[in-house]
């Protein structure tokens, strides 16, 4: 973890190394301990500027005054971080130590975020009016460390945590539902313009290519931005065919109210999608600062997700991906071995790669499969001038996901987290 004091500018604390926190002496009694330390001498007591001395010898002053220790040096005493810790410093910060407060709180130590009333503050207002559940305090959280503070992308981003959506997934549904539409478009005689629904199949059926290839080909280049600018100017264009249709209610008119209605629902959650990836991908705090994409894998039935993660260099506007300085993570569903994330380290032209498995049943069978098909990975990569240096072989459940490293956990309260007090 990043940091190494307490004594922030927003009065907080800060998770560092190691962790910090305050002994719980007021700034006026660490200043008479200051004063109270500059009056001693390493042998005995610093007379005061009015005390009178005359007539009195070296052995009798020495006699009036008790020798004093010379002050012993600070001793560090370090324990494990515990909720009743986080509880004090709440109502420091004069913030209620409810029980959601302290988990937020700890959410907050876990992640790496300062606690401090301003940050807490922010992630309460964003908080107001959703659910409050854990996956909407890590997106809150995960926002406000990339400098992003809107109750809209917090509901977004929240959504998706909740319900990790397949963009493969999205797309294959929303290419159904402007199938259906064109059908139902086509029936609607005497509802539209006859040249609006020559124009609104033209479109759709652009729109239906423009997916059909974003569903064929796996790739990190695609303008994920276009796309979602261009879903959004289709949209308006089907709201108002959808006010338009809503005049009649005849049977046409309620089979095209019927299909613009799940064809705009199904349009919404890949928007969402495309939006929650850019809010994702936004540059911020190092721990946070990557970027992130769903590209669809075809070669499973039915197709799901590729997810990619690449860091950033550094942190801010200003940081950028070091393509040879850098790690990057794919998480992906295999054909026949489960769920699996594959982490590379890049140093120089070196590469060090770990694949995670999330099925102990083909922990063996994966280790088999790697070792028979690396020459095939060492001579594609050495074809891009880059040298395997080795690779691993894992099982871990709680890593083959690509949540952990979208969300940083610095450490487990009372495990590696550790409360240090200043005593004298």
């Amino acid at each position: 973890m990043a940091g190494s004091d307490l004594n922030t500018s927003s009065s907080g604390i800060h998770p560092g190394k190691p962790i910090i926190w305050p002994s719980g002496k007021s700034s006026a009694q660490s200043e008479s301990v200051k004063q109270a330390q500059t009056t001693q001498t390493a042998g005995g007591v610093r007379p005061s500027a009015g005390a009178k001395t005359a007539g009195v010898t070296a052995p009798a002053q020495a006699q009036m005054a008790p020798a004093v220790s010379a002050p012993k040096a600070a001793v560090n005493i370090a324990r494990a971080l515990t909720m009743a810790d986080i509880k004090q410093h709440l109502t420091q910060l004069q913030v209620p130590d409810s029980d959601f407060n302290v988990t937020l709180a700890s959410l907050m130590i876990k992640d790496g975020m300062e606690i401090s009333r301003t940050n807490f503050i922010a992630l309460l207002s964003m908080l107001t009016g959703t659910d409050k559940s854990l996956n909407m305090q890590e997106a809150a959280i995960m926002l406000l460390m990339k400098g992003i503070e809107s109750p809209e992308a917090l509901q977004i981003l929240g959504k998706f945590f909740s319900e990790n959506p397949q963009i493969a997934a999205q797309l294959t549904a929303l290419l159904e539902g402007l199938g259906n539409l064109s059908t139902a478009l086509s029936v609607s005689q005497g509802l539209l313009n006859p040249k609006l629904v020559a124009q609104l199949g033209a479109l759709l059926s652009q729109f239906d290519s423009v997916i059909k290839e974003l569903n064929q080909k796996t790739q990190i280049s695609g303008n994920n931005l276009k796309l979602l600018n261009d879903l959004s100017g289709l949209k308006s264009l089907l709201e108002g065919v959808q006010a338009q249709a809503q005049a009649s209610d005849s049977a046409e008119a309620q089979v095209l109210q019927a299909n613009l209605m799940s064809t705009l629902g199904k349009m919404n959650s890949a928007m969402d999608n495309l939006v929650a990836q850019a809010l994702l991908s936004q540059k911020g705090r190092e721990e946070v600062n990557y970027l992130y994409k769903q590209v669809p894998n075809t070669s499973v039935a039915p197709p799901k997700d590729v997810e990619i993660v690449v860091k950033r260099d550094g942190h801010g506007p200003q940081s950028e991906i070091d393509y040879e300085n850098t790690q990057v993570i794919l998480s992906l569903q295999t054909a026949n071995l489960g769920k699996m994330v594959c982490s590379v380290y890049i140093k120089g032209k070196r590469v060090y790669v770990v694949f995670v498995f999330n099925e102990k049943q083909y922990g063996d069978e994966a280790r088999e499969l790697i070792a028979k098909e690396f020459s095939e990975l060492q001579k594609k990569l050495s074809g891009k001038n880059f040298a395997v240096s080795g690779y691993q072989v894992k099982i871990d459940p709680a890593m083959c996901s690509v949540k952990p490293y979208l969300i940083p956990m610095l450490a487990k309260l009372g495990d590696q987290l550790k409360k240090i007090d200043l005593e004298a």
